[in-house]
């Protein structure tokens, strides 16, 4: 198949961006043709197809020190990118690819690209690597991170997140969500009755069910990962419990902190950077180490020496990418029961602790610390659990009878 892969970027960014490109990488291993689309990215992987990349913008800084008509235009070009929408038209033109896989929405490129597709009969898979076809804001979260219980939106009604602010707390960006949403649900540009919805964990396939998506559309699909070699074993004196992922409200930084200085004799590293790195940097007790963003064999090597990673998130995460590379390395991870987290650490290869909870957290971390024969069983029982629910050849032959499915509905054939 020649397959159009459609996304805001082409690069390594967070788990969504190396999901892809892996999924990418092992579709064309099995002599399929994948061609991306996204906005130009200097980090972007080089590639051929580039020439129909539309110019990026900052859509995190919208309605900050802008003028009236600028706020207009940026709002304007979210709810449909004329020149991303042309652009894409040209690459079907020339490509005349058999099927589009969205992965998220495409807040740089709007779903007005789509609409080529339509008119093409093209069948369109999506994967919902967050909750953004069902929440204006994208991750269940109100504007003061805490989580939308129960999701306010994912009916269709768009005012609660102007009610609080769900967007960094400020109305006008709030608003323009709220419109974007709107609009785009009624003109079903995520969910026409052709498309196919891809869920990474049973709570978002819940969340899209609750939503009113019909069970026939919704496929749960795990993430996948490359097993890799035979990882090394927990080491039994030193090292250091782990933390991986951008550093901001909703992953929870400010409990691990926290749970910390309840443990001061246990180093804590965290790799990542993002919004809240000054802050929390200068707020850390002395046994926390930040190393900053790392690139991915440097992040490994940080993983085999370390006893235990922690996902300390607040918010619903969905199937997180930073967990699987943890199990692939046969190390623990001690998560929060909340979003699709639990489901990865499930039969005893993990620790699951309350959301916010400081000190149930550093209780976790504590007893993989103290028992390093716990830990090790732990770590070998997620890298048995990793090969046998969600290796990459697992993942992608699975994906591979979704694409003959959305095909079949593309087609007005009968979907199973």
């Amino acid at each position: 198949m020649r397959i159009v892969f459609v996304a805001n970027w082409w690069y390594r960014r967070g788990g969504l961006g190396a999901m892809m490109l892996d999924e990418a990488a092992e579709l064309e291993r099995r002599g399929h043709e994948v061609l991306p689309f996204a906005a130009h990215h200097p980090n972007n992987v080089d590639t051929p197809w580039s020439r129909y990349f539309p110019e990026s913008f900052n859509t995190a800084d919208l309605g900050a020190g802008m003028s009236f008509a600028d706020k207009a235009r940026a709002a304007t070009r979210l709810i449909h990118n004329g020149a991303a929408t042309a652009l894409f038209t040209r690459l079907l033109e020339e490509a005349r690819p058999d099927l589009i896989h969205l992965h998220n929405a495409v807040r740089q490129l709007s779903p007005a690209i789509l609409q080529p597709a339509r008119r093409r009969g093209l069948p369109v898979v999506i994967t919902q690597h967050d909750y953004a076809l069902i929440c204006p804001q994208g991750q269940l979260l109100k504007g003061d991170a805490r989580p939308c219980t129960p999701p306010n939106c994912t009916r269709g009604n768009p005012l609660p997140v102007l009610a609080y602010r769900c967007i960094r707390g400020r109305f006008f960006p709030s608003a323009v969500a709220a419109a974007e949403y709107a609009v785009h649900r009624s003109r079903q540009a995520y969910t026409a009755p052709e498309r196919l919805l891809l869920a990474p964990s049973h709570f978002a396939e819940r969340m899209l069910l609750a939503a009113g998506f019909p069970e026939q559309r919704v496929c749960h699909l795990p993430n996948g990962i490359d097993p890799g070699h035979e990882p090394t074993a927990v080491p039994q004196f030193g090292g250091h419990i782990l933390f991986a992922g951008r550093l901001v409200r909703e992953k929870g930084l400010s409990v691990l902190l926290a749970a910390a200085r309840l443990l001061p004799d246990v180093p804590i590293v965290v790799a990542g950077d993002g919004p809240l790195y000054r802050s929390l940097r200068s707020e850390a007790p002395e046994s926390v180490r930040f190393v900053g963003e790392q690139p991915p064999d440097d992040l490994r090597r940080l993983r085999e020496a370390s006893v235990a990673l922690v996902s300390p998130s607040i918010w619903y995460e969905n199937a997180p990418m930073t967990v699987l590379e943890a199990m692939r390395d046969g190390r623990p991870a001690i998560v929060t029961g909340i979003g699709g987290q639990p489901e990865l650490v499930e039969d005893g290869t993990g620790l699951i602790v309350p959301p916010g909870d400081a000190r149930e957290l550093a209780n976790a971390i504590s007893a993989v610390w103290q028992d390093r024969a716990l830990a090790e069983r732990l770590g070998q029982a997620a890298r048995a659990r990793l090969v046998a629910l969600y290796s990459l050849e697992r993942h992608v032959n699975a994906l591979e009878g979704i694409y003959r499915e959305a095909g079949e509905l593309a087609a007005g054939g009968h979907s199973t």
